[in-house]
């Protein structure tokens, strides 16, 4: 939703606000299926999705009765795929989908309607290659706030040109769920 100041918020759900599910990942690699679990309790109200567990369970590839039959959701113990996540969202009953060349207005009109924006960022051209999901959950003209797996604090802010270059880099990625 919009705030009246011009940012993007995510509204409460269910009384509660996005950050009241997050959890620490430590020192795993598991942002993907701690981010997934912010966005699925986050929906149902309560925290009944486990990071731990959805990444194990993530861990092993998934035959389905249509095509794609074999969906490998994440290299175990370690990245997760866009299409993963998106797997696990839709097993759980949300709308869900992943798409590459996303704009920044597409961006902040999806956080205007309160869908969960999951953007996928970071540097893979550098010697030591990394990216990075969290769900995004506000935006103004200065930063961008995420529930953010890998900070102890429920709430993180990346300035909004830091963000808007990682994001590029990774060929502006986003997984959304309603």
């Amino acid at each position: 939703m919009q705030r009246e100041d011009g940012s993007f918020w995510i509204a409460e759900r269910h009384g509660k606000e996005i950050s009241a599910y997050h959890v620490w990942q430590g020192s795993s690699q598991d942002c993907g299926p701690h981010a997934i679990s912010v966005a699925l309790n986050f929906s149902r109200g309560e925290a009944l999705f486990q990071a731990p567990e959805l990444a194990h369970q993530m861990n092993i590839p998934r035959l389905r009765p249509r095509l794609p039959f074999l969906i490998i959701r994440r290299i175990p113990n370690w990245a997760t795929f866009p299409w993963g996540m998106t797997d696990v969202l839709r097993e759980n009953r949300l709308d869900a989908h992943w798409r590459f060349g996303v704009s920044e207005d597409y961006l902040r009109g999806e956080l205007n309607e309160d869908r969960l924006l999951l953007p996928i960022f970071g540097e893979p051209m550098r010697r030591h290659a990394w990216s990075h999901v969290a769900v995004l959950v506000g935006w103004d003209d200065q930063a961008c706030w995420f529930v953010d797996s890998s900070s102890e604090s429920p709430l993180r802010s990346r300035p909004r040109t830091e963000f808007l270059t990682l994001w590029q880099n990774m060929g502006r990625l986003v997984v959304e769920a309603s």
